[in-house]
């Protein structure tokens, strides 16, 4: 398995075991998003008892976020080495405004910086060190934020070593305490149409002190209305 770049949700047995470097680590990861074409996952955040609805669109080398039955909507068009983020709601395509992409997303603890995942394009990652998250061996790889943008000045990605999977991705804030901002861990996997992708995540957030501030679900779990269950 395999996963993909935004929310980390898609999976799939792609790419050789070759890459030693943490660039070419984190380019075969970014590179499944090549493999998929057409492809809809629908869920919702949850936070609080609170549910938002989540939509995710998968277009070729484009990916649609509808959000709250379309009352927010973004895109990100991926590139090799880049990826561009725009704004959709209403139909209307703008660019992306840079104050919003911090911006919590209905008061969850995800913000559009955490859909887009933009730390997967940072330049010069490295290996930072070897651990194991739910009994899969994965590197490290540690990356710093170029361009001062968004909240993370720094990120660490645990990309488990046989299936290029990201396990694990924890944001900080700046140095010199470098603390963690965010958490985001993967709880759930399931298969769509023969592709493995994420079922359920959580995104938990620290306050300055390291302290626990709260944690949003993001599931995908949601059927498409007028499915109906098979029976037995």
């Amino acid at each position: 398995m395999q996963i993909f770049v935004p929310v980390i949700l898609f999976l799939a047995t792609a790419f050789p075991l070759a890459a030693q470097t943490a660039e070419e680590i984190m380019a075969s990861v970014r590179q499944v998003a090549g493999l998929q074409d057409h492809i809809d996952l629908h869920g919702h955040l949850k936070h609080r008892g609170k549910k938002i609805p989540l939509s995710l669109l998968l277009r070729g080398k484009e990916i649609h976020f509808n959000i709250d039955e379309g009352a927010d909507a973004f895109a990100l068009r991926l590139n090799a080495n880049q990826q561009e983020l725009f704004d959709t709601t209403g139909g209307k395509v703008q660019p992306f405004p840079d104050k919003k992409i911090v911006q919590a997303i209905g008061g969850t603890d995800v913000s559009y910086e955490d859909l887009a995942l933009k730390f997967l394009y940072w330049p010069n990652p490295t290996i930072a060190g070897e651990n194991t998250i739910k009994t899969k061996a994965c590197w490290r790889i540690h990356v710093a934020n170029p361009d001062k943008t968004g909240r993370y000045r720094e990120v660490s990605v645990w990309v488990s070593k046989k299936e290029r999977a990201l396990m694990r991705v924890i944001g900080y804030g700046a140095r010199p305490q470098a603390v963690a901002l965010k958490q985001f861990e993967v709880l759930d996997v399931t298969k769509r149409k023969g592709i493995w992708t994420v079922k359920k995540l959580s995104v938990s957030s620290f306050k300055p002190n390291g302290r626990a501030d709260g944690v949003t679900y993001i599931d995908f779990g949601k059927k498409r209305k007028g499915s109906r269950k098979r029976k037995r």
